[in-house]
């Protein structure tokens, strides 16, 4: 191969694996809609308008994409740390002077955000992306893997084959299991069935215990503890089937179900009160 053809070849493989990268590091896209689905459907009236008044509308589902929609942006390059926490792997618990000493992290960032969003001193913009900020980073913190380990860049290093020999085999790395192929799995497309189906199974017993606690930290330690049973539980061959899918799609149900379910609470307590502008007729461009 000539050499400027090699280095085209190169150069355009170093793309798509940044392209992957930026993409690989959150719920997939079914995931995030799933939260924003079923937390739409909790707002109260306050929390609805003011929502309205920042998004000109109430889909949660879209607006929780945005944040890994700008990713390959360079002025929001920022916010890239904030969406996930780092633990040492012989951590049982989140240590923010440890592991988040500057607040560039994602249990740090969601009440940052929050704050902000309810600011009524602050430009419109800067509350509208606040608002979607948050939305995001509330549903990723409900993926495990979003309290993982530095060395590994949250299993994203890790390689794996998902449902080897069907027709849905595919060559993926752990962080991606977690973030889409189980929930595709599971949905086959269709994202609002399931968002539908967990929104009217959710255990109201549950639904008290996750409404009582909107402790950021506390949801990492909940995805750090997932975590550490994901690694003991991880095939040596690396090799994921449907025995794995059948063992673990019940909690990966359960973090979509609490991560809805406590954004619509931290909105709800964000916005009581307030009293927003009249809500415009048309999304405002960001």
């Amino acid at each position: 191969m000539p050499n400027a053809a090699r280095m085209l070849a190169v150069a355009t493989t170093a793309v798509l694996v940044l392209a992957i990268g930026s993409r690989a590091s959150a719920w997939g896209e079914e995931g995030h809609q799933i939260v924003g689905a079923m937390a739409s459907a909790r707002l109260t009236p306050e929390a609805r308008a003011a929502v309205v008044a920042l998004l000109g509308n109430d889909d949660l589902a879209t607006a929780g994409l945005w944040a890994d929609q700008i990713r390959g942006d360079p002025s929001y390059d920022w916010a890239k740390p904030y969406h996930y926490v780092n633990l040492p792997r012989t951590a049982q618990s989140v240590d923010l002077d440890r592991d988040c000493p500057t607040g560039e992290c994602v249990v740090a960032a969601i009440p940052r955000f929050l704050a902000v969003a309810c600011d009524a001193s602050k430009p419109e913009k800067e509350r509208r992306e606040a608002l979607k900020f948050a939305v995001h980073f509330i549903g990723d913190l409900h993926q495990p893997l979003h309290a993982g380990y530095k060395d590994d860049l949250g299993g994203n290093r890790i390689q794996i084959v998902a449902f080897p020999g069907s027709s849905e085999e595919k060559k993926t790395n752990l962080h991606a299991l977690w973030d889409s192929v189980l929930i595709k799995h599971r949905t086959n497309g269709d994202w609002r069935t399931l968002a539908a189906e967990l929104a009217r199974d959710a255990p109201k017993d549950l639904i008290v215990v996750w409404e009582s606690n909107l402790e950021s930290a506390d949801w990492a330690n909940e995805s750090a503890a997932i975590t550490r049973e994901i690694y003991k539980e991880l095939p040596a061959d690396q090799r994921i089937d449907q025995p794995y899918y059948d063992a673990n799609i019940a909690t990966v149900m359960r973090r979509l179900t609490a991560g809805g379910v406590r954004l619509a609470a931290a909105l709800n307590r964000t916005f009581a009160g307030s009293v927003p502008a009249h809500a415009p007729s048309t999304v405002p461009s960001t």
